[in-house]
């Protein structure tokens, strides 16, 4: 039987996710702000932290030339308070370079927020989601606290932010994802989605293809930010 067929790789990817933490604790991590490039900020999603996005932020670094950097949160915070941590986290950022946010699940829908509700647009120069649940995932409903409650469908946070995306966004979905089904993930009326097949939920953050398709995005939003100023 073949080693797909198995679904193990979800599981892996999870197991994987653990232990990029646990390096992350161990070793820290330093990350400069420097060059013309677009700065990337990654924010991760429930019940996770910023370390599982460390071969996709490697990979986006090793392809564009340029540092990124992440934002964390705990798992027990209220959402706006979340929100209002990134606002702060990204004024720290230098203006003076383009701004591309990328989010993993829950980390999208914060990065949709920070744009649409509090005044993210006139910073933000495009958006990219992975997994990310923009019309809501029926698993969120054991899903606990506030952070839980806005991943669900018809949550207060799901209803803000039925409109179109205020920035170029790219949403990536996962073809094998039972978390998020690609329909959700779709949910964005004026997104560019991009299907990477037979991928669940956190093997999305880990595959190649994926990490290509941030990489494009990251790269055109550069192009068209730089070219206008």
């Amino acid at each position: 039987m073949p080693f797909r067929s198995l679904r193990l790789g979800e599981p892996v990817a999870v197991a994987r996710q653990g232990l990029l933490i646990a390096r992350r604790w161990v070793r820290g991590v330093e990350r400069r702000f420097e060059g013309e490039a677009p700065h990337v900020l990654f924010v991760h999603g429930y019940l996770a932290g910023g370390a599982v996005f460390d071969p996709l932020r490697a990979h986006v670094e090793s392809a564009l030339a340029h540092t990124t950097t992440d934002f964390e949160y705990g798992p027990h915070r209220a959402f706006e308070a979340v929100a209002d941590e990134l606002v702060a986290h990204v004024e720290q950022l230098p203006r003076e370079l383009p701004l591309v946010l990328v989010g993993h699940s829950l980390g999208g829908l914060i990065a949709r927020w920070y744009v649409e509700e509090l005044g993210g647009a006139g910073r933000v120069d495009g958006l990219v989601t992975l997994a990310t649940p923009h019309g809501g995932t029926e698993r969120a409903r054991i899903a606990p606290g506030s952070l839980g409650a806005a991943l669900r469908p018809g949550s207060a946070v799901i209803r803000r932010l039925d409109v179109e995306s205020s920035v170029p966004l790219v949403s990536i979905a996962g073809g094998d994802d039972r978390v998020v089904p690609v329909a959700s993930a779709s949910a964005v009326r004026n997104a560019r989605v991009e299907v990477i097949p037979g991928v669940g939920h956190n093997e999305l953050l880990y595959d190649r293809r994926a990490h290509d398709v941030v990489v494009r995005a990251v790269r055109g939003r550069a192009d068209g930010a730089l070219a206008a100023e």
